[in-house]
């Protein structure tokens, strides 16, 4: 909601907790293959939200990684998009792993991405247009060289537009057109000799370039 802007990255609400729950049984976990990587954006909410939808596979399978990306996080300056420096961090999801009880510790997720400045909305983590752009392509180029056959990528629904590079179906009321706890499966495919691009498996089949001024209001 609106007034969730003005809080400092805040925790999973009640609803989200239900949210993370449908997604932990209705995610296709079974079709996931023996080389996995689980990343998160490392504000509170995708950590939680991750721990919460993949807890199951995070406790029975050591050998997938999981990893926190600040290059996911999400585009805007606002209280609520700002994280917390590392050993803060640590702090604050150590104290609520041991009150969920989900049979692991901060020492599950792998944190030397989350460096010194990745809370700080500037340089490469900047609320631009170009930052954004330039940090959802070398993300895109991390997963498309990464060694694990499949990446479970928990981030937000605004960078998600960068991300994939496709804003059809965008919603402007809600700033996205992903619901809280949605889940797509990309793949990638060549194009036109430039590189390896996205592409929705079942989505539609034209991507739409993002509609003049989108975001203005949170972006440089």
């Amino acid at each position: 909601s609106q007034n969730q802007h003005q809080l400092r990255d805040p925790n999973v609400t009640d609803l989200g907790r239900t949210q993370c729950t449908n997604l932990s049984n209705t995610f296709p976990k079974s079709s996931l293959p023996t080389s996995l990587t689980i990343m998160a954006s490392p504000l509170i909410r995708t950590i939680q939200t991750a721990c919460l939808g993949f807890g199951d596979v995070l406790k029975q399978r050591p050998d997938v990684k999981f990893i926190l990306v600040p290059f996911a996080q999400e585009i805007a300056n606002q209280p609520c998009d700002i994280g917390y420096p590392q050993a803060e961090l640590k702090q604050k999801i150590a104290a609520w792993l041991d009150h969920e009880n989900l049979g692991f510790g901060i020492e599950r997720m792998d944190w030397s991405l989350v460096e010194d400045g990745w809370n700080s909305k500037a340089g490469p983590y900047a609320a631009t247009l170009e930052a954004v752009n330039a940090r959802a392509a070398a993300l895109r180029a991390t997963l498309y060289a990464h060694p694990s056959e499949a990446v479970v990528l928990v981030t937000h629904g605004a960078f998600l537009h960068f991300f994939t590079a496709d804003w059809a179906s965008f919603d402007g009321a809600k700033g996205t057109a992903y619901e809280n706890c949605e889940f797509r499966n990309f793949s990638w495919e060549a194009e036109d000799g430039e590189g390896y691009h996205l592409k929705e498996v079942g989505g539609a089949k034209i991507k739409m370039g993002r509609p003049p001024g989108v975001y203005a209001h949170v972006l440089e």
